[in-house]
């Protein structure tokens, strides 16, 4: 008899113990991210030879979306990407092996003709604390250019600053 309530006495607590645990480590999991698109916007700027800023919504997962961008660019580009472009902005890290580059591609559509310009490399810092992540392109080529589908030759050395802030200015 006094075997049977020490074991019940045993089981008693392990079953207490367990659910403890369950409802303890689902208590500490990662929080899910928020549905709310607002919550996911990001104050996106470029300097330099690529200019822009504004607030973008649901920048970058690698499965779109691709969101709206206006980008102004230099005179490094040649006549037919000159100016100011209202288009589609993707942007993010890639890598192997460790050696990690940072790739920005622009696109936008003139009279039927779709322009783009894609550029890897960069050297980034993200600030853990701000959660701001900042890319240095220092003359860097462009990786490649095409219009109407087809590839530009021309090379085209870029210097510019990407800042992704996940504050936007007017919040601060």
């Amino acid at each position: 008899m006094k075997s049977k309530r020490i074991s019940v006495l045993i089981l008693s607590i392990a079953l207490f113990l367990s659910i403890t645990l369950i409802l303890v480590g689902s208590g500490l999991s990662k929080p899910k991210p928020n549905p709310n698109p607002e919550q996911n916007s990001e104050w996106i700027t470029f300097s330099g030879d690529l200019y822009g800023e504004q607030e973008v919504v649901g920048c970058c997962p690698n499965a779109g979306p691709n969101p709206n961008y206006t980008m102004t660019l230099s005179g490094k580009f040649s006549e037919e990407f000159l100016g100011e472009h209202t288009g589609y902005i993707f942007m993010n890290s890639f890598g192997r092996n460790m050696e990690w580059d940072y790739k920005v591609v622009f696109w936008w559509t003139e009279d039927g003709t779709v322009y783009s310009i894609e550029i890897r490399g960069g050297e980034a810092h993200k600030d853990k604390r701000t959660k701001i992540l900042t890319v240095t392109f220092d003359e860097v080529r462009c990786y490649e250019i095409w219009i109407g589908g087809l590839n530009y030759t021309e090379i085209v050395r870029v210097s510019f600053i990407l800042t992704r802030d996940p504050h936007h200015p007017a919040n601060k």
